[in-house]
Protein backbone atom coordinates (compact mmCIF):
# COMPACT_ATOMS: atom_id res chain seq x y z
CA UNK A 1 0.00 0.00 0.00
CA UNK A 2 1.09 3.96 -0.68
CA UNK A 3 2.33 5.26 2.05
CA UNK A 4 2.31 8.69 1.00
CA UNK A 5 0.52 10.60 3.83
CA UNK A 6 1.98 8.55 6.64
CA UNK A 7 5.50 9.20 5.54
CA UNK A 8 4.81 12.58 5.21
CA UNK A 9 3.23 12.81 8.78
CA UNK A 10 5.97 11.11 10.46
CA UNK A 11 8.55 13.95 9.56
CA UNK A 12 6.58 17.41 9.79
CA UNK A 13 3.55 19.69 10.16
CA UNK A 14 2.67 20.28 6.80
CA UNK A 15 0.70 23.24 5.15
CA UNK A 16 -1.40 22.67 2.25
CA UNK A 17 -3.55 24.77 -0.31
CA UNK A 18 -7.01 24.12 -0.20
CA UNK A 19 -8.70 22.79 -3.11
CA UNK A 20 -10.64 26.31 -4.22
CA UNK A 21 -12.58 26.22 -7.44
CA UNK A 22 -11.39 28.85 -9.57
CA UNK A 23 -8.18 29.73 -8.08
CA UNK A 24 -6.12 26.72 -6.66
CA UNK A 25 -4.92 26.06 -10.84
CA UNK A 26 -1.63 25.33 -12.27
CA UNK A 27 -0.34 29.09 -12.48
CA UNK A 28 -1.30 29.71 -8.69
CA UNK A 29 0.17 26.38 -7.32
CA UNK A 30 3.55 27.22 -8.85
CA UNK A 31 3.46 30.65 -7.11
CA UNK A 32 2.42 29.03 -3.80
CA UNK A 33 5.51 26.18 -4.22
CA UNK A 34 8.02 28.76 -5.11
CA UNK A 35 7.35 30.96 -1.79
CA UNK A 36 7.05 27.74 0.29
CA UNK A 37 7.84 24.20 -1.42
CA UNK A 38 7.46 22.52 1.61
CA UNK A 39 3.25 23.18 0.56
CA UNK A 40 1.11 19.82 -0.38
CA UNK A 41 -0.82 21.71 -2.96
CA UNK A 42 -4.61 20.11 -3.68
CA UNK A 43 -5.72 21.52 -7.38
CA UNK A 44 -9.42 22.65 -8.16
CA UNK A 45 -11.88 20.35 -7.74
CA UNK A 46 -12.88 18.72 -11.41
CA UNK A 47 -15.81 16.74 -12.33
CA UNK A 48 -14.62 13.07 -12.36
CA UNK A 49 -17.52 12.17 -15.19
CA UNK A 50 -16.04 14.86 -17.75
CA UNK A 51 -12.43 13.66 -16.76
CA UNK A 52 -13.83 10.29 -18.15
CA UNK A 53 -15.48 11.32 -21.13
CA UNK A 54 -13.61 14.62 -22.24
CA UNK A 55 -9.73 14.08 -23.34
CA UNK A 56 -9.45 17.60 -23.72
CA UNK A 57 -10.59 18.60 -20.71
CA UNK A 58 -8.13 15.70 -18.93
CA UNK A 59 -4.88 17.28 -21.06
CA UNK A 60 -6.05 20.46 -19.66
CA UNK A 61 -5.88 20.34 -16.40
CA UNK A 62 -3.98 17.40 -14.85
CA UNK A 63 -1.03 18.59 -16.61
CA UNK A 64 1.25 19.85 -14.40
CA UNK A 65 4.57 21.40 -13.86
CA UNK A 66 7.48 19.36 -12.26
CA UNK A 67 7.68 22.33 -9.09
CA UNK A 68 4.08 21.67 -7.89
CA UNK A 69 4.58 18.18 -6.83
CA UNK A 70 3.24 16.31 -5.09
CA UNK A 71 0.24 17.31 -6.11
CA UNK A 72 -3.31 16.23 -5.43
CA UNK A 73 -6.02 16.10 -7.97
CA UNK A 74 -9.46 16.85 -6.11
CA UNK A 75 -12.23 15.54 -7.89
CA UNK A 76 -16.00 15.11 -7.59
CA UNK A 77 -19.07 12.94 -8.69
CA UNK A 78 -21.36 10.35 -7.41
CA UNK A 79 -20.94 7.46 -9.36
CA UNK A 80 -18.30 4.93 -7.92
CA UNK A 81 -17.42 3.50 -11.48
CA UNK A 82 -16.88 6.79 -12.86
CA UNK A 83 -14.18 7.50 -10.06
CA UNK A 84 -12.91 4.55 -10.27
CA UNK A 85 -12.37 5.31 -14.50
CA UNK A 86 -11.17 8.90 -13.30
CA UNK A 87 -8.91 7.41 -10.56
CA UNK A 88 -7.28 5.41 -13.41
CA UNK A 89 -7.13 8.15 -16.07
CA UNK A 90 -5.72 10.63 -13.06
CA UNK A 91 -3.26 8.07 -12.24
CA UNK A 92 -1.30 8.02 -15.95
CA UNK A 93 -0.65 12.15 -15.30
CA UNK A 94 2.07 11.56 -12.45
CA UNK A 95 -0.01 12.88 -9.25
CA UNK A 96 0.71 12.35 -5.82
CA UNK A 97 -2.90 11.63 -5.01
CA UNK A 98 -6.28 11.75 -5.15
CA UNK A 99 -8.75 13.70 -3.06
CA UNK A 100 -12.53 13.40 -3.04
CA UNK A 101 -14.55 16.02 -2.79
CA UNK A 102 -17.25 15.29 0.23
CA UNK A 103 -17.47 18.92 1.73
CA UNK A 104 -18.70 20.94 -0.88
CA UNK A 105 -22.21 22.49 -0.15
CA UNK A 106 -23.20 24.32 -3.28
CA UNK A 107 -27.03 23.16 -4.02
CA UNK A 108 -26.47 22.23 -7.32
CA UNK A 109 -23.81 20.19 -6.40
CA UNK A 110 -25.87 18.48 -3.34
CA UNK A 111 -28.94 18.54 -5.06
CA UNK A 112 -27.07 16.45 -7.71
CA UNK A 113 -25.71 13.75 -5.45
CA UNK A 114 -22.39 14.84 -5.16
CA UNK A 115 -20.04 16.77 -2.35
CA UNK A 116 -21.82 17.08 0.84
CA UNK A 117 -24.70 14.76 -0.12
CA UNK A 118 -22.11 11.68 0.07
CA UNK A 119 -22.22 12.27 3.79
CA UNK A 120 -25.83 11.06 4.13
CA UNK A 121 -25.65 8.51 1.50
CA UNK A 122 -22.52 6.26 3.31
CA UNK A 123 -22.83 3.25 1.33
CA UNK A 124 -22.35 5.67 -1.57
CA UNK A 125 -19.40 7.21 -0.17
CA UNK A 126 -17.53 3.61 0.60
CA UNK A 127 -18.20 2.59 -2.33
CA UNK A 128 -16.85 5.06 -4.17
CA UNK A 129 -13.02 5.09 -2.11
CA UNK A 130 -12.97 1.35 -1.93
CA UNK A 131 -13.66 1.25 -5.82
CA UNK A 132 -10.47 3.82 -6.15
CA UNK A 133 -8.65 2.33 -3.76
CA UNK A 134 -8.82 -1.04 -5.67
CA UNK A 135 -7.86 0.70 -8.89
CA UNK A 136 -5.11 2.69 -8.33
CA UNK A 137 -1.65 2.51 -6.50
CA UNK A 138 -1.65 6.21 -5.52
CA UNK A 139 -3.08 7.37 -2.35
CA UNK A 140 -7.11 8.03 -2.07
CA UNK A 141 -7.94 10.78 0.31
CA UNK A 142 -11.17 12.60 1.52
CA UNK A 143 -12.29 16.15 1.89
CA UNK A 144 -15.79 16.30 4.01
CA UNK A 145 -17.21 18.66 7.10
CA UNK A 146 -18.29 18.10 10.55
CA UNK A 147 -21.54 16.47 9.64
CA UNK A 148 -24.47 17.19 7.20
CA UNK A 149 -26.65 18.60 10.12
CA UNK A 150 -24.53 18.29 12.90
CA UNK A 151 -21.64 16.22 14.19
CA UNK A 152 -23.05 12.80 15.70
CA UNK A 153 -22.26 10.66 12.40
CA UNK A 154 -18.44 12.30 11.87
CA UNK A 155 -16.51 10.13 13.58
CA UNK A 156 -18.90 7.07 12.52
CA UNK A 157 -18.35 8.24 9.01
CA UNK A 158 -14.53 8.73 8.38
CA UNK A 159 -14.24 5.42 10.01
CA UNK A 160 -16.27 4.07 7.54
CA UNK A 161 -14.04 5.91 4.69
CA UNK A 162 -10.81 4.95 6.42
CA UNK A 163 -12.20 0.97 6.34
CA UNK A 164 -12.70 1.39 2.42
CA UNK A 165 -9.09 2.60 1.74
CA UNK A 166 -8.87 6.56 2.54
CA UNK A 167 -5.32 7.64 3.54
CA UNK A 168 -6.32 10.62 4.95
CA UNK A 169 -9.18 12.76 5.75
CA UNK A 170 -9.15 16.45 5.87
CA UNK A 171 -12.49 18.01 7.39
CA UNK A 172 -13.77 21.35 7.33
CA UNK A 173 -15.04 22.89 10.48
CA UNK A 174 -18.78 23.28 9.45
CA UNK A 175 -21.75 21.30 8.95
CA UNK A 176 -23.13 20.98 5.23
CA UNK A 177 -25.84 22.93 7.03
CA UNK A 178 -23.99 25.75 8.16
CA UNK A 179 -22.30 26.55 4.34
CA UNK A 180 -19.64 29.07 5.13
CA UNK A 181 -21.13 30.29 8.64
CA UNK A 182 -21.13 30.14 12.35
CA UNK A 183 -18.03 29.83 14.86
CA UNK A 184 -15.18 27.09 14.76
CA UNK A 185 -15.92 23.78 15.73
CA UNK A 186 -12.08 22.55 16.15
CA UNK A 187 -12.98 20.05 19.42
CA UNK A 188 -14.41 17.78 17.25
CA UNK A 189 -11.55 17.56 14.91
CA UNK A 190 -9.67 16.72 17.23
CA UNK A 191 -11.55 14.26 18.55
CA UNK A 192 -12.32 12.40 14.97
CA UNK A 193 -8.24 12.24 14.67
CA UNK A 194 -7.64 10.12 18.33
CA UNK A 195 -9.97 7.41 16.57
CA UNK A 196 -8.48 7.34 13.22
CA UNK A 197 -5.14 5.71 12.37
CA UNK A 198 -4.64 7.55 9.28
CA UNK A 199 -3.55 11.33 8.91
CA UNK A 200 -6.30 13.82 9.12
CA UNK A 201 -6.04 17.54 7.98
CA UNK A 202 -7.72 20.69 9.65
CA UNK A 203 -9.11 23.53 7.87
CA UNK A 204 -10.81 26.04 9.18
CA UNK A 205 -10.21 29.62 8.36
CA UNK A 206 -6.68 29.49 9.13
CA UNK A 207 -5.00 33.03 8.27
CA UNK A 208 -1.03 32.14 8.25
CA UNK A 209 1.09 29.52 8.97
CA UNK A 210 1.66 30.66 12.98
CA UNK A 211 -2.03 30.49 13.03
CA UNK A 212 -2.06 27.34 12.11
CA UNK A 213 0.51 26.09 13.70
CA UNK A 214 -1.39 27.47 16.88
CA UNK A 215 -4.22 25.35 15.79
CA UNK A 216 -2.97 22.29 14.68
CA UNK A 217 -2.38 20.11 18.23
CA UNK A 218 -3.14 16.54 17.35
CA UNK A 219 -3.93 16.84 14.02
CA UNK A 220 -1.48 16.15 11.07
CA UNK A 221 -1.97 19.52 9.08
CA UNK A 222 -3.77 22.35 8.53
CA UNK A 223 -4.80 23.63 5.34
CA UNK A 224 -5.18 27.57 4.17
CA UNK A 225 -7.71 28.75 1.42
CA UNK A 226 -8.81 32.18 0.78
CA UNK A 227 -6.63 33.61 3.22
CA UNK A 228 -4.20 33.47 0.82
CA UNK A 229 -5.70 34.95 -2.37
CA UNK A 230 -4.18 38.63 -1.23
CA UNK A 231 -0.81 36.88 0.53
CA UNK A 232 0.23 33.58 -0.80
CA UNK A 233 3.22 35.08 1.72
CA UNK A 234 0.88 33.12 4.85
CA UNK A 235 2.43 29.67 4.28
CA UNK A 236 6.00 31.04 5.18
CA UNK A 237 6.12 30.61 9.33
CA UNK A 238 7.19 34.01 11.63
CA UNK A 239 4.62 36.16 9.55
CA UNK A 240 7.10 37.02 6.76
CA UNK A 241 5.90 39.96 4.71
CA UNK A 242 6.62 41.06 1.33
CA UNK A 243 8.15 43.97 0.32
CA UNK A 244 6.25 46.29 -2.37
CA UNK A 245 8.48 45.49 -4.94
CA UNK A 246 8.42 41.50 -3.90
CA UNK A 247 4.75 41.35 -4.45
CA UNK A 248 4.50 43.19 -7.89
CA UNK A 249 7.28 40.94 -9.40
CA UNK A 250 5.08 37.73 -7.69
CA UNK A 251 1.96 39.74 -10.08
CA UNK A 252 4.17 40.03 -13.08
CA UNK A 253 5.04 36.38 -12.87
CA UNK A 254 1.92 35.69 -11.86
CA UNK A 255 0.13 36.57 -15.10
CA UNK A 256 2.68 35.64 -17.31
CA UNK A 257 2.12 32.07 -16.14
CA UNK A 258 -1.79 32.81 -16.75
CA UNK A 259 -0.98 33.42 -20.18
CA UNK A 260 1.04 30.43 -21.11
CA UNK A 261 -1.46 28.28 -19.17
CA UNK A 262 -4.66 29.87 -20.00
CA UNK A 263 -4.29 31.39 -23.55
CA UNK A 264 -7.04 33.47 -24.37
CA UNK A 265 -8.64 32.78 -21.52
CA UNK A 266 -5.63 34.69 -19.73
CA UNK A 267 -6.56 38.08 -18.89
CA UNK A 268 -9.92 37.03 -17.60
CA UNK A 269 -8.05 35.13 -14.96
CA UNK A 270 -5.83 37.67 -14.58
CA UNK A 271 -8.23 40.30 -13.34
CA UNK A 272 -9.62 38.51 -10.13
CA UNK A 273 -5.97 37.32 -9.40
CA UNK A 274 -4.25 40.13 -9.82
CA UNK A 275 -6.50 42.32 -7.79
CA UNK A 276 -6.77 40.04 -4.69
CA UNK A 277 -3.04 40.71 -4.35
CA UNK A 278 -3.80 44.55 -3.66
CA UNK A 279 -6.21 43.74 -0.22
CA UNK A 280 -6.13 46.59 2.32
CA UNK A 281 -3.52 48.60 0.06
CA UNK A 282 -3.37 52.53 -0.08
CA UNK A 283 -5.68 53.50 -3.04
CA UNK A 284 -6.77 49.89 -3.37
CA UNK A 285 -10.05 50.81 -5.53
CA UNK A 286 -7.98 52.82 -8.07
CA UNK A 287 -5.57 50.23 -8.99
CA UNK A 288 -8.38 47.44 -8.66
CA UNK A 289 -9.92 49.11 -11.02
CA UNK A 290 -7.09 49.27 -13.58
CA UNK A 291 -6.34 45.49 -12.50
CA UNK A 292 -10.03 44.09 -13.28
CA UNK A 293 -9.92 45.92 -17.14
CA UNK A 294 -6.66 44.51 -18.39
CA UNK A 295 -6.61 43.35 -21.73
CA UNK A 296 -2.94 42.64 -22.46
CA UNK A 297 0.05 42.19 -20.74
CA UNK A 298 1.18 45.65 -22.02
CA UNK A 299 -1.70 46.65 -19.47
CA UNK A 300 -0.71 44.79 -16.26
CA UNK A 301 2.54 46.35 -16.52
CA UNK A 302 1.57 49.50 -16.83
CA UNK A 303 -0.23 49.24 -13.96
CA UNK A 304 2.51 47.87 -11.66
CA UNK A 305 4.78 50.70 -12.93
CA UNK A 306 2.39 52.71 -11.60
CA UNK A 307 1.94 51.45 -8.62
CA UNK A 308 6.22 51.14 -7.90
CA UNK A 309 5.97 55.06 -8.94
CA UNK A 310 3.46 55.95 -6.78
CA UNK A 311 5.15 54.08 -3.62
CA UNK A 312 9.23 54.47 -4.33
CA UNK A 313 9.81 53.52 -0.99
CA UNK A 314 8.92 49.52 -1.20
CA UNK A 315 7.33 50.27 1.66
CA UNK A 316 5.51 46.70 3.03
CA UNK A 317 1.82 46.02 2.34
CA UNK A 318 0.65 43.75 4.66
Amino acid sequence: MNNFWKDLASRWKIVALAPMDGYTDSAYRQIVKKINPEVICFSEFFSADWIVHSKFLANSVLPHHITEKPLIIQIFWKDPEIFRKAAIIIESYWVAGIDVNMWCPAKKVVQSGHGSSLMINVDTAYRIIEEMAKAVKIPISVKTRLGYADTDNLIPFAKWLENAGAQLITVHWRTFKQAFTGQADWSMIYELKKNLGIPVIGNWDVVDFDDGMNKVENLDWFMIGRKSFWNPWCFLPWKIEPTLWQKLDTMKEHAKLLIELKWRKWCLEARKHLAQYLHSFPWVKHYRGELVRVESFENVEKVLEEIRNDFKDGKVLI
